[in-house]
């Protein structure tokens, strides 16, 4: 699937989102429940994709849960101690995939919204940069990363999306 479909698809997929869920935007109502209503709506634009909301599961691990390895100063950079083997169990908020294999993982979505703290949509980003590149033992290769900030109460209807592939963020009109 090409990446200018994905994101038509992807933005589509927002702005049902944004029709549909004005009330629970405008009461800041969790970022589980936008995240998941998010895949809801996905669902029909990617028919032939596995889409997944809290998706942790990693099949070429032998304990079958995703984590990355994080350098420990980009997390001190962000302000996060870090831990001491500098690897990290993730959970992304949505994943658009197929089930039982990372050789079919096309996009990985983290939700945040406006009044989230900077330190936690930094820490989204440093996830998207990991999920789309091979390195490290980082081995999920997502062909494209997408972090999106909702904005809640007096800012309900807007969103920040950010874009990333190859472990790098691009601006839309440069994502090939």
């Amino acid at each position: 699937m090409k990446i200018e479909i994905i994101v038509k698809n992807i933005k589509d997929a927002i702005n049902v989102l944004l029709e549909k869920e004005t009330g629970n935007l405008a009461r800041g109502l969790n970022e589980l429940n936008i995240s998941t209503h998010l895949a809801f709506y996905l669902k029909p634009f990617f028919p032939q994709f596995d889409v997944d909301p809290e998706y942790n599961g990693d099949i070429d691990k032998p304990n079958d849960r995703k984590a990355l390895d994080i350098a420990e100063n980009r997390m001190m950079e962000i302000g996060f101690k870090p831990n001491e083997n500098d690897n990290y169990k993730i959970s992304p908020d949505i994943i658009i995939h197929r089930r039982q294999t990372n050789d079919h993982n096309l996009v990985v979505i983290e939700v945040k919204k406006d009044s989230h703290t900077r330190k936690h949509k930094e820490f989204d980003l440093i996830k998207l940069e990991h999920l789309t590149i091979d390195f490290l033992g980082n081995h999920y290769n997502y062909k494209l990363g997408i972090a999106i900030i909702f904005g809640t109460k007096k800012n309900t209807g807007k969103y920040d999306i950010r874009f990333f592939q190859n472990g790098r963020e691009f601006l839309e009109e440069n994502i090939v």
